[in-house]
């Protein structure tokens, strides 16, 4: 794996994903979530590490898949409890009209 430093604009253009429609993910997006993050487990923000050289921000072909690798358990996790939350659901229903 590589840990080289890339610039942003290297990373958007080199190996970060394009968006589903096939257009390049913005900077401004990269930014957000270098900046905010995006939601995590139980309130926690995810972070895109970034690293300075002066004032110029770097990431890392590393820190970009640890970033989408979080974000992607997190997501998975918020699957897994809604479908437990609605099993739950569903058994507390049965068992009050009284087929369980």
């Amino acid at each position: 794996m590589q840990n080289n430093l890339e610039t942003l604009d290297h990373a958007l253009k080199n190996f970060i994903p394009s968006r589903p429609d096939g257009k390049p993910i913005h900077r401004a997006t990269l930014w957000r979530w270098i900046r905010k993050g995006l939601e995590g487990l139980d309130g926690e923000r995810i972070k895109l590490e970034v690293t300075y050289a002066g004032s110029r921000p770097y990431v890392t072909r590393n820190a970009v898949e640890e970033f989408f690798q979080a974000v992607t358990e997190a997501k998975l996790e918020r699957h897994r409890r809604a479908e437990r939350l609605a099993s739950e659901v569903t058994q507390d229903k049965l068992e009050a009209v009284g087929l369980r």
